[in-house]
């Protein structure tokens, strides 16, 4: 099947096809900062251990951006523990469309 100009070759979890060990990468970290640019300076981004995640942050709230097993895309509240996955994007799409999903959810879940 053809790429198109929004698919990446995603090198990050859930799980490498080989041995069935998370691939380790900063995929997560790039949506991050590509999210902080986004919604503002007011905001931070930092990668999570082993680069399995994203994490955002503002006024002492931590979000993380993590790939569910299915491939899909979520946003949680680590404060509230709300979960959202994102529509329209998964493991594969760029990370400026995973960022722009980020940006355009993250309110929800205050």
């Amino acid at each position: 099947m053809p790429k198109d100009a929004h698919t990446h070759e995603w090198t990050h979890p859930p799980y490498d096809d080989q041995d069935g060990a998370p691939i380790l990468g900063d995929r997560l970290f790039t949506v991050a900062c590509a999210a902080v640019l986004l919604l503002g300076d007011q905001w931070g981004a930092a990668a999570g251990p082993g680069g399995r995640t994203g994490h955002l942050r503002t006024n002492h709230t931590v979000f993380t951006i993590g790939v569910c097993e299915a491939g899909g895309i979520f946003l949680r509240n680590d404060n509230e523990g709300d979960v959202r996955h994102l529509p329209h994007v998964d493991a594969n799409s760029s990370p400026d469309d995973i960022a722009e999903a980020v940006a355009a959810h993250v309110g929800d879940l205050y």
